[in-house]
């Protein structure tokens, strides 16, 4: 993480909140290798530039038991952690954005966790975690297939053709062409399902990609399961045909005939789960209406509970770290503290034996202001002869240095001669030499330092 620490430096001089931000990229890269921070110039909606930090790559989702290496980007606010990031999908030359309840058909993610998001409870890696979860379920991304995948599955009672002696509109037998063909690897694909030619329904099993119907091309009529559209095609209003007829392809015009289809709206409204089967004579009964609600209410359910409970997840593992570090500044707080106390304690002894000595000097003060003839020699006294010596010796050498120097004065104003001057200088001379011998001899006796 060294390189990305390194350029994060660089990147979010102009940010407000660098330290920050940075931990939370740092923290999110860590997780997700995939993912790596640059720094590109976004324009926003209203065309005014800007310089982000972005985090560009690929995140793991587990998609119907496959997974799958979903292509994201991650734009960073300058003031993260504070307002919440934006994130896009960004598909490949190979890829087709599929627009669901949180993508659009820009590819822009937009999600309860990005609009209620809450300094400092969410962070980037709670997002991509939630990112992961609802990936799982939704996937954003197919790729795009150059043939129809024909599922597998088991078999359904076959539909027979309607014809001129029964109820309702003629229509003609069911008459699907078959083709065959596979999606493109690696992400889901989006190429619709074959039917089979009269006789039966496609199988129904769990395809290891996901497929969306439409209506096939060259065949006059919709399949028995059509796309979950608002208005769904009918066939026009014609004369009967014989049973083997089948209409040129091309749009459908309005379904004046919707009395005569009930199942065509009904299966719009079934989910995710089982498919009802369907009887001859084109209806829908309640028990099998009941089960397909069922199922589509209980997928439903545990999308909202998978999508909750990785939110709850990612909370809880914010949470967890917040209680680590907690428990950690508790210690560090606990030590200082316990410190403060030593201190204290050894403060107050301190504070006692100055106390001490500040009595002590004042007796003296007092002693010796009380005492009228006190020879100043006598004031020092030392716990040995060789200080005795070395203090002598110390006081006449600076009395030497002392006349000295004011014999230079004296000279200076001619109030001595320059013989009488350099006669007095030489003895005194003489004599401090000696002293200062002496005082160095006494130093090395006594263990102390010798003079600078």
């Amino acid at each position: 993480m060294s390189q990305h620490e390194a350029a994060l430096r660089n990147y979010l001089l102009k940010y407000k909140h660098p330290n920050e931000t940075k931990l939370d990229i740092i923290n999110t890269v860590t997780q997700y290798r995939d993912l790596r921070p640059s720094f590109d110039p976004f324009v926003f909606n209203d065309g005014t530039h800007r310089q982000l930090v972005q985090l560009d790559g690929t995140i793991p989702v587990n998609y119907k038991g496959n997974v799958y290496n979903i292509p994201i980007t991650i734009w960073i606010l300058d003031t993260h952690p504070h307002n919440p990031p934006m994130v896009f999908i960004k598909p490949t030359s190979t890829m087709q954005i599929k627009p669901g309840r949180y993508v659009d058909a820009n590819g822009k993610v937009e999600m309860p966790y990005v609009r209620e998001w809450r300094h400092p409870t969410s962070h980037l890696l709670g997002l991509v975690r939630i990112l992961t979860a609802t990936f799982g379920e939704e996937c954003p991304v197919f790729s795009r297939a150059s043939g129809p995948i024909r599922p597998p599955g088991i078999t359904f009672p076959s539909q027979p053709p309607y014809t001129a002696n029964q109820g309702g509109m003629p229509m003609p037998a069911m008459s699907y062409p078959a083709s065959s063909g596979s999606g493109g690897p690696g992400y889901p694909s989006a190429s619709y399902p074959a039917y089979p030619s009269s006789g039966s329904y496609p199988n129904i099993g769990n395809p290891p990609y996901p497929s969306y119907s439409q209506p096939v091309q060259n065949s006059g009529y919709p399949p028995p399961y059509p796309s979950n559209t608002a208005n769904p095609p009918y066939p026009s209003s014609q004369p009967q045909r014989p049973s083997g007829y089948t209409a040129p392809s091309g749009s459908y015009p309005s379904s004046q005939f919707n009395s005569h289809l009930p199942y065509q709206s009904v299966v719009n409204n079934v989910g995710a789960g089982e498919r009802p089967q369907f009887i001859p004579g084109g209806t829908v009964t309640e028990a099998d209406l009941r089960a397909s609600l069922l199922s589509a209410v209980e997928d439903k359910m545990r999308r909202r509970m998978r999508e909750t409970f990785a939110q709850a997840q990612a909370e809880m593992d914010v949470l967890s770290k917040t209680q680590k570090d907690l428990s950690d500044g508790k210690q560090k707080l606990e030590k200082i503290v316990s410190d403060l106390e030593k201190e204290k304690v050894e403060i107050s002894k301190n504070i006692q034996m100055l106390q001490e000595k500040d009595k002590e000097v004042k007796d003296a003060i007092k002693k010796m202001e009380g005492q009228q003839d006190l020879d100043i020699d006598d004031a020092v006294i030392t716990t040995t002869p060789l200080y005795r010596q070395l203090v002598d010796a110390f006081a006449e050498e600076q009395a030497i240095e002392d006349a000295i120097y004011y014999l230079g004065e004296a000279l200076r104003k001619n109030v001595i001669e320059l013989e009488s001057f350099l006669k007095r200088v030489r003895e005194l001379s003489r004599k401090q030499f000696m002293l200062r011998a002496t005082i160095q001899k006494c130093r090395e006796k006594a263990g102390l330092p010798p003079l600078a």
